[in-house]
């Protein structure tokens, strides 16, 4: 009698890569769970920053998960502003795989940004099956469509986030009314807001430096956007464009100009460009007559 032999089911080599700045923690533990569904995890690589603080716990809970971690220190721009070089890196990397792991059929791109378009069309020339593994609110439309696969990640934002993060890190968050109050304080003494000023001045030193308690407090200043209670203005800052924050309730005066609330809403009664506009076009007719 002649046994047939099964064979177990062949599954495809998978290759894990993250942007650990594009997702937040709850998002990274899922893509964790839910890699292995696509075939057997051959490859893991987590880029980011490992000098910043606030990777610390997160650069050991990826070396539990058997994740190489590939450094990608900040770059100093023209203006001296330090620049991400992530997306570039993990793109190249990605790419190099088709070198030196041609065996790998499946990969996992773990960020939304529209920076791994060209890469993603690079890996489906090779006949390589790509997944791109984001939040809804941060994926980019073009990539969802370029690739073959999309996984929704869950976002870990809001309220119910936010006060979990301010028990983690010991650290209590202004209620929505305290933060309110303090742009507004901060509206009086400044010539302009930005995100960036604001929680500089909300957070202390031990805690501004916690991505988390910054996200969660990002949060809270995205909830009074929606509600009115703030809004964004395009300014024009030292030859930026720049988006600042004003409180809808209360006048802003720039600390570094004089004058009452009212003499700085006098320049808004002068009259329209459009009449002039009008008026000239009227004088080119009557000059051509």
């Amino acid at each position: 009698m002649v046994r047939e032999t099964i064979l177990p089911e062949r599954r495809a080599l998978v290759s894990v890569n993250i942007d650990v700045a594009n997702l937040p923690r709850e998002a990274i533990e899922k893509l964790v769970e839910i890699a292995p569904r696509q075939g057997r995890v051959v490859l893991k690589q987590a880029f980011g920053d490992w000098r910043r603080e606030d990777m610390d716990e997160m650069a050991i809970q990826l070396h539990q998960y058997g994740f190489h971690l590939v450094h990608c220190p900040a770059w100093p721009n023209q203006q001296g502003r330090l620049k991400s070089v992530v997306d570039d890196v993990m793109a190249q990397h990605m790419r190099d795989q088709l070198e030196f792991a041609p065996e790998v059929e499946v990969f996992i791109v773990g960020s939304g940004d529209r920076n791994f378009i060209a890469v993603v069309n690079a890996l489906k020339r090779h006949r390589k099956r790509v997944v791109v593994a984001a939040d809804q609110e941060s994926i980019n439309r073009e990539l969802r469509l370029c690739a073959d696969e999309y996984l929704a990640l869950p976002r870990g934002r809001g309220t119910r986030w936010a006060r979990q993060v301010a028990a983690e890190e010991d650290f209590e968050l202004p209620t929505g009314q305290e933060l309110l109050e303090r742009v507004r304080q901060l509206s009086e003494t400044t010539d302009y807001l930005t995100l960036r000023r604001i929680i500089r001045s909300v957070l202390p030193d031990e805690a501004a430096s916690t991505e988390r308690v910054r996200t969660a407090l990002t949060g809270y200043l995205q909830g009074l956007i929606d509600g009115g209670q703030l809004k964004v203005e395009r300014r024009t800052i030292r030859g930026r464009s720049v988006n600042t924050i004003v409180p809808v309730d209360g006048t802003f005066v720039p600390a570094s100009q004089s004058g009452s609330p009212t003499e700085e809403a006098a320049p808004e009664a002068a009259p329209p460009p459009a009449p002039r506009r009008r008026s000239h076009r009227r004088s080119s007719v009557s000059t051509s007559a």
